[in-house]
């Protein structure tokens, strides 16, 4: 209905409850739900265009497009939570899920051969341990995204900014096809929505609202994916970015996040132990035995190191070994990744 927003539809169903039709109820009524008031029940008793919701329906069968609402038992939990979620999604593939661990990847149209190795990178470390991967299907780094989840055998999710039957871009219409067998294309957006440019910050709300955290791999300075991290901010999910080189146009919003406090990333290794204490199914670690041979001093040295950080004074008060030797034996206990320096020359065993 025009001008009854997503707010408002949730509150008159939450209020009135699923059997009760809204369009059967006096003005007086309607206006006991919270936020309707007697003009928006006015509204909604003039409404006469029933045939569109059937129509809808039964175009979308056609299509092999279901309709999920707010209400059923499959949205996501994690969109359920953010500010003003969808109140209808349109759904292509396979079906959603009420608990699924997903992360966004984000990304600049104009990308760097850097930016394509390091999205293959991430993307593989993560499916590769069963992590969804979210994004738009725009050109560039989100289709870069979603074609390396689709030949690792993976699951990804493509949020349009456009009706389910306009896919855009159009070259992308093989790949939308590819996604459905293992993943889901989907849109608030009703069938025959067109990519017009003010959809796309409405779409890019849902990419951040489906994911545990967002990931911007290349952005400019008024880059979109920008605006998915910022709406990542506002529904208190986690934000990595990767560093990129300060004379790479591609970088410039990348880097400002990481200045502004997103989380430097490298590897989805990395993404994946912070956001593990939040994941629906936490990733099990594997801890890998490596064989390294050690001097009977650097044996001492790695029996005096934890996980817990130890000052390099305090290290050589429990070794008794002078600072300038135990720096030497420390380097190559480094560079045999036995020990890590974490800054403030504190040690911890790797």
């Amino acid at each position: 209905m025009p001008k009854i927003g997503r707010q408002r539809v949730r509150l008159l169903v939450s209020n009135m409850g699923m059997d009760i039709n809204p369009f059967d109820l006096s003005i007086k009524e309607l206006c006991t739900a919270n936020g309707v008031d007697k003009r928006t029940a006015e509204q909604i008793k003039k409404y006469t265009n029933f045939d569109f919701g059937i129509q809808e329906f039964e175009a979308a069968k056609k299509l092999g497009i279901s309709i999920v609402s707010f209400w059923d038992d499959h949205y996501p939990m994690l969109l359920k939570k953010i500010y003003n979620p969808p109140v209808v999604l349109y759904c292509k593939g396979q079906p959603l899920q009420y608990k699924e661990d997903v992360i966004a990847i984000v990304g600049t149209r104009r990308f760097t051969p850097y930016g394509k190795s390091v999205t293959q990178k991430l993307t593989s470390e993560l499916i590769s341990n069963n992590i969804t991967i979210v994004s738009g299907l725009a050109r560039g780094i989100d289709t870069i995204a979603h074609k390396t989840t689709v030949e690792g055998g993976g699951r990804t999710i493509s949020v349009l900014g456009s009706g389910l039957d306009v896919i855009y871009p159009a070259e992308n219409k093989i790949l939308a096809e590819a996604i459905c067998e293992k993943g889901t294309l989907i849109s608030e957006f009703k069938l025959g929505t067109k990519p017009d440019r003010g959809n796309f910050p409405q779409r890019n709300r849902i990419i951040s609202g489906l994911a545990h955290a967002t990931v911007v791999v290349e952005a400019g300075d008024k880059s979109g994916a920008i605006l998915t991290a910022l709406n990542a901010v506002d529904q208190n999910r986690d934000i990595f970015s990767v560093p990129g080189r300060i004379t790479d146009k591609q970088s410039i919003g990348a880097n400002r996040l990481i200045r502004n406090g997103a989380i430097p990333i490298y590897s989805g290794e990395e993404i994946i132990r912070e956001i593990n204490p939040r994941l629906f199914n936490p990733v099990q670690s594997v801890q890998k035995h490596i064989s390294i041979e050690l001097t009977d001093e650097e044996r001492m040295i790695i029996q005096n190191l934890g996980h817990d950080p130890v000052h390099i004074d305090e290290l050589a008060s429990s070794v008794d070994m002078n600072i300038t030797a135990l720096l030497q034996i420390l380097l190559k206990l480094e560079l045999k990744n036995a020990v890590q320096q974490i800054g403030g020359k504190q040690f911890v065993r790797a």
